[in-house]
């Protein structure tokens, strides 16, 4: 049978279209020009302009990087082929240039995928100190396996098919001699320009200086984080050496309610038809802030739940403490945090209150309930208690439904002692990501979980209203930090640049007079002394530190918020003045923006870093 040339055209085509597939330098360049346009669509939103430039110009070293290495694992291949002695030493070279090259390309995907996931990009040190936390880790992946399953099919098999060509490919670069289809030297030319390129210094006004954590690569993200930014001696001990800050106290309200406070992970403004109308996927909350009252300018103190958790109960501002248990190798913990002096917990159980925190998860994580216990919880319910036994499906950090969650709260609030008043803490943790159906169907995504938790803050508001909680008590219901999901540009153009700080608050309460709306600026931080001036005879506030629950209430002067996308870096917003600061040792000081009295806020930020657990003065003082 005779092939007509169209024939022979579409068979040299199918030839050429698997040759191509099936190259694994092919698969592997393709990996990283995706991924480098889907990182620039992923970080735009949150630019001050276009980063198209930035990022390129930047990630240019990187693809420098892999070329250079790439060629050298060919041309020791290729000379490892000519025979000798030297052959099986140039063959190992080959080798280990070869995993050189393809561990910068892995490197360059786990950066993508982790601000994909976690809106912050590769350091080192959350390396380290998460692998030390390999039961935790694993719990965010035993969910993806329901995900997975309840995905369409096709989905699936495209997905199986992508990686496996990938695997082979890596494999095929490992096991097999480099046969490069480009000389060595031709790939050296191409990589030269390419790192000239990334050294070339670009003036300001192109792109600016806070973008420099969304397109700096990941070498240069590393290269400065947690970098030079201890005291030297003599500092300080002039650190340690200076009078306290003056506080202004005045009397409290003397109302020793019962106060739940409830944290709800990932719970943003942005999710709020209410606080920001953005999204509509909390009407129940919504319903609740127009009921009761809201805080409709609220902000998360840190990106993380344990920074969320120090400003909420320790009155205390989570920054980058100057000596902590993984400081060369890793990030801070809750740990680090062990001697919080203003502890809510601790005030409250010295004022007569008990005290509990019931979590819906695992919390032993970063060794959580070691530092719940030494800030003043007497009691401590998470995943193991018997009563969450029968949820056999577990979400992230081994969490249970919320529902569930407020059920277990319930029961402990009916068993507190009556006669007296109690502080609980209720954490959720289903709404973290990955998002996983808590009804047993297949809507994993971050609308429907949120919209699952929102519902549950409903029956659990109800349901404490019904049990006539709210003529004793008050609930607080306020998120741990802004969502670590991609940013949507609506949020910058309606908060600004402390849109990545902006979660709800609700106060539910008949037992005492408010507004119905408290449209200051307030942050988590001034939790503890709100409360300290709703129950107590007399409160004092420090530095920077304001009180919702005063009467009235007095904002802080600053609001202060620990970036998660540059660790070194911390929002300041005073009235409608902003700046950023760079925590830098002995030369922490304001980099962009301007905002009143700098002077006592790089003091505040100072003394709250220096040796947090051992330093006295490392929280705002409080006269005796």
């Amino acid at each position: 049978m005779m092939y007509s040339a169209p024939d022979k055209k579409v068979e040299r085509l199918t030839s050429v279209t698997t040759q191509l597939l099936l190259c694994p330098e092919v698969s592997v360049a393709a990996l990283v020009i995706v991924l480098l346009l889907r990182k620039i669509t992923y970080m735009q939103p949150e630019a001050k302009g276009p980063i198209f430039f930035a990022v390129v110009q930047h990630d240019a070293a990187i693809v420098a990087l892999i070329l250079f290495f790439y060629a050298a694992a060919a041309a020791a291949a290729r000379w490892g082929n000519d025979g000798g002695i030297a052959r099986p030493t140039l063959t190992t070279l080959s080798r280990l240039c070869m995993a050189a090259c393809l561990l910068v390309v892995v490197l360059y995907v786990a950066d993508v995928l982790i601000y994909h996931f976690f809106i912050t990009r590769l350091y080192a040190g959350d390396v380290v100190t998460f692998s030390l936390e390999p039961r935790a880790a694993l719990s965010l992946f035993i969910p993806t396996r329901r995900i997975i399953s309840d995905h369409a099919a096709w989905k699936f098999v495209i997905a199986a098919v992508l990686i496996l060509l990938l695997l082979r490919a890596f494999y095929v670069l490992l096991a097999r001699p480099v046969r490069s289809p480009v000389r060595s030297r031709f790939l050296v030319a191409a990589a030269v320009p390419l790192a000239i390129l990334s050294l070339v210094p670009v003036p300001g006004y192109v792109y600016t200086f806070t973008d420099k954590a969304l397109y700096e690569n990941f070498i240069e993200r590393n290269h400065d984080f947690f970098v030079r930014n201890n005291f030297s001696d003599g500092f300080r001990t002039q650190i340690l050496s200076a009078p306290p800050p003056v506080e202004a106290c005045t009397a409290g309200r003397g109302r020793r309610l019962n106060v739940i406070l409830l944290v709800v992970e990932s719970l943003s403004a942005y999710q709020s038809r209410f606080f920001s109308g953005i999204e509509d996927w909390t009407p129940q909350l919504d319903k609740i802030a127009t009921q009761e009252t809201a805080l409709t300018n609220f902000y998360a103190n840190g990106w993380t739940t344990g920074g969320g958790l120090v400003s909420l109960l320790t009155r205390t501002f989570p920054f980058i403490p100057e000596n902590s248990g993984f400081k060369n190798w890793g990030s801070p913990r809750l740990t680090d945090f062990l001697d919080a002096r203003r502890s809510l917990p601790r005030t409250l159980s010295e004022e007569g209150y008990a005290t509990e925190f019931v979590a819906a998860g695992d919390l032993k994580f970063l060794k959580t309930d070691t530092w719940l216990r030494t800030i003043g919880f007497q009691k401590l319910v998470s995943e193991d208690d018997p009563r969450f036994a029968g949820q056999k499906e577990r979400g992230p950090f081994n969490c249970v439904p919320d529902r569930l969650l407020y059920d277990v709260a319930l029961d402990e609030l009916a068993r507190m002692p009556v006669e007296k008043p109690y502080f609980m803490v209720v954490q959720t943790f289903w709404s973290h990501t990955p998002f996983i159906d808590p009804n047993g169907g297949g809507m994993h995504h971050a609308e429907p979980v949120i919209r699952d938790t929102d519902k549950q803050i409903g029956v659990f508001v109800e349901r404490l209203r019904a049990a006539g909680f709210f003529q004793k008590g008050l609930l607080f219901i306020t998120g741990d930090h802004r969502a670590m999901e991609l940013f949507r540009k609506a949020e910058f153009e309606h908060f600004g640049a402390l849109a990545v700080a902006r979660i709800p608050a609700v106060i539910v309460t008949r037992a005492v007079e408010l507004p119905r709306v408290i449209a200051q600026d307030f942050q988590q931080r001034d939790f503890g002394a709100s409360i300290e001036a709703l129950v107590g005879d007399r409160y004092c506030l420090g530095p920077q530190e304001g009180s919702f629950l005063s009467d009235p209430p007095i904002p802080p002067s600053c609001i202060m918020h620990a970036r998660g996308d540059d660790r070194d870096l911390i929002f300041v917003k005073c009235g409608t003045a902003e700046g950023t600061v760079r925590a830098a040792g002995d030369a922490t000081r304001f980099v962009s923006g301007a905002v009143p009295d700098e002077t006592s806020i790089i003091q505040t930020i100072n003394r709250t870093r220096v040796s947090p657990g051992s330093n006295p003065l490392h929280n705002v003082y409080r006269p005796q």
